[in-house]
């Protein structure tokens, strides 16, 4: 079996990865989408369309980040917590005790935690990230009517980004004392 500081390097990277997504879950939700949408426009405003145009062009910005950076992260922090959540299952099923004495469901939980965020990423935001860069030129005058409640209902629905690796980091940082 793997060495107890090797697991407790995987669970550390974890942790930090979980909370790095929290920061940036915040940031998008609370500073990046309200920065977009100051003095947004109403619907009916002559400056609504060159408005809505102008958040299409810069969403693509906000959100390139995301998928080249923090997918992996996210993904990385599923299979790190599944990879001690095994580890320590096995090692709670040995008739040879090892030392840690981390409960394997807690990883497995925060496994779970991040495993629901990637889903949530592809199913929910994934449709939004796509209406909102349609706003730049492809998209519909009722898509452009939409496009600051699209943008405010892609930051509402960040906050499970917020949520759920929180809760991941946080079990597993209450757990890694037991390893």
């Amino acid at each position: 079996m793997a060495s107890n500081t090797l697991i407790q390097s995987i669970a550390g990277s974890c942790i930090s990865m979980s909370y790095i997504l929290v920061g940036n879950a915040i940031t998008q939700s609370f500073m990046t989408v309200p920065a977009l949408l100051v003095d947004f426009p109403p619907a009916k405003s002559p400056s609504h369309t060159s408005r809505a145009q102008l958040l299409g062009r810069q969403w693509p910005l906000c959100w390139t980040v995301g998928n080249q950076f923090f997918r992996p992260i996210s993904m990385l922090g599923f299979l790190g917590y599944g990879a001690v959540a095994v580890y320590l299952y096995r090692q709670s099923t040995s008739s040879v005790k090892g030392s840690a004495q981390a409960d394997w469901r807690v990883y497995a939980v925060s496994a779970v935690c991040h495993l629901i965020t990637i889903v949530h990423s592809a199913r929910n935001m994934q449709p939004l990230n796509d209406k909102l860069e349609a706003l730049a030129g492809r998209a519909s005058v009722e898509e452009m009517e939409n496009a600051e409640a699209v943008a405010r209902q892609w930051a509402s629905w960040n906050r499970v980004r917020i949520l759920n690796p929180l809760v991941a980091g946080s079990l597993a940082l209450w757990q890694s004392f037991f390893l």
